[in-house]
């Protein structure tokens, strides 16, 4: 799961996880945290969720190797339905990919959400043009997030600017807080 840092990616992994239980499907989570110390793994951790944490890089560079063992480990238990990662917001989604295609060939499935901040698009899209346009178009699906903050009409401003990068994923709208467009994010997924 990519997206630039307070995207929502905590937000909407919780939620993801939420109906992945209703599911009766079994989860394990990875967060990567750049420093040394884990802020959103604790909060996963509050709600009862296995999570397990890399520290001190990014998974898509400096600790490839560490997600393959943390992959590779959770595979050896009885291995979870689905593993959610949630990367730094400077990740690079298609470098996780691209890894994992190559270490694991046996992971039978791997789809990159990648959310999209709705409130700041504008800042973003100018600030970090090159890191954003890369989220989206490694995309498999797309979340549109804070859509609640906009107006109808920015939403469709960016959903159409989304498009223009990522012709074939799936564009889901959705004010996580609130839980709105989870379930679709979810449904895209296992599509």
């Amino acid at each position: 799961m990519a997206g630039f840092l307070g995207s929502g990616k905590t937000t909407v992994l919780l939620e993801l996880a939420r109906r992945v239980a209703e599911a009766s499907l079994t989860l394990a989570i990875v967060e990567n945290e750049i420093g040394e110390v884990g802020v959103d793994g604790g909060i996963v951790r509050e709600r009862g969720l296995p999570v397990r944490e890399l520290f001190g890089g990014c998974v898509c560079c400096t600790l490839q190797t560490g997600l393959v063992d943390t992959l590779r480990a959770l595979a050896a238990d009885p291995a979870p339905d689905w593993v959610l990662v949630e990367p730094t917001g400077l990740a690079a989604p298609a470098d996780i990919t691209t890894t994992v295609r190559e270490l694991m060939p046996d992971v039978d499935e791997i789809r990159a959400l990648t959310l999209v901040d709705a409130e700041r698009w504008e800042t973003l899209a100018h600030i970090v043009e090159p890191l954003i346009t890369a989220q989206i178009e490694a995309a498999d699906v797309i979340a549109i997030t804070k859509v609640d903050l906009v107006s109808d009409d920015a939403l469709a401003q960016v959903t159409a600017a989304v498009r223009l990068v990522n012709t074939s994923a799936p564009i889901v709208p959705v004010a996580a807080t609130a839980g709105a467009g989870v379930q679709g994010i979810f449904e895209s997924l296992i599509a």
